[in-house]
């Protein structure tokens, strides 16, 4: 899709996108009473352990268009690297891009542990994509649920892609898991969309061809714990004063997070 045509042009599935990520906004009034930002995530959480799976689909897709010899990647949203190290070999330079300065120090440590060349890119994608290097392949997980400008997002991810790009995401919006307890605690209704079928739509209207497929996650039982209560009552902007209400609530009706991913790839055009 050219410029001229993102301009001109009517595109309903990216409309559509737009229109649903904005049914998650959080209402101002709620936001503006919460002790902590719900969006708010842990490094350690994201940081490279010992639960990498090299045969997880999206890696493995990532993996079979790098040369053999090595190659580049470029990891946006890129977190601690867990999107990353699994490319590791054949990847041998690797690219970091994240709005979160502790977790490009993440990333640095883990690449560095793994002994490939690196940098890191501070800011927010698209907006640092011109001061962003192209690589053979591009992986971008669990990210494209947070973005609502999805045109220009996709289009940089594959203008810095000479080979491919690799996206994973969840088949539903990630934060669908509290949607009850967002109705129980606020009265608040959560929408249904948009999906891993809508990406789709918004990757062919750019004129890409993505080839897709689904895979399950492996979830573990929830347990209603501390840790557990602290990370619930920040998703749902409550303070700790309710902390036992809460855990109570929890109990009775844990959420039930997404077990079911996609990996979706597509040429890219470096």
């Amino acid at each position: 899709m050219s410029g001229e045509e993102a301009v001109d042009a009517t595109f309903p599935a990216i409309e559509q996108w737009a229109r649903d990520l904005a049914g998650w906004a959080v209402p101002a009034e709620i936001i503006a009473q919460a002790p902590e930002s719900p969006w708010f995530h842990e490094v350690d959480r994201f940081s490279v352990g010992g639960s990498i799976d090299r045969n997880r689909l999206s890696h493995r897709w990532a993996r079979e268009v790098l040369p053999l010899s090595g190659g580049t990647v470029l990891d946006v949203g890129c977190g601690g690297g867990r999107s990353t190290v699994p490319l590791i070999p054949p990847a041998t330079e690797v690219v970091g891009v994240d709005t979160s300065g502790a977790m490009l120090d993440a990333y640095v440590e883990a690449m560095a542990r793994a002994g490939v060349a690196r940098r890191t890119v501070h800011g927010e994608w698209p907006l640092v994509a011109q001061h962003t290097p192209v690589a053979d392949v591009v992986v971008c997980h669990h990210v494209v649920f947070n973005v609502s400008d999805i045109a220009p997002f996709l289009l940089e991810l594959t203008t810095h892609a000479r080979l491919a790009v690799v996206v994973e995401l969840p088949v539903r919006h990630p934060m669908s898991a509290w949607a009850e307890a967002w109705q129980h605690f606020w009265n608040v209704p959560r929408p249904v969309g948009p999906s891993l079928d809508a990406f789709v739509e918004v990757t062919r209207e750019l004129g890409f061809d993505p080839e897709f497929e689904m895979f399950p996650r492996t979830t573990v039982p929830f347990v209603v714990d501390d840790a557990s209560v602290a990370v619930a009552r920040r998703r749902l902007c409550l303070s700790a004063e309710r902390d036992g209400e809460l855990a109570e609530w929890l109990h009775h009706n844990p959420p039930t997070f997404v077990d079911l991913l996609a990996a979706v790839r597509w040429p890219g055009e470096a």
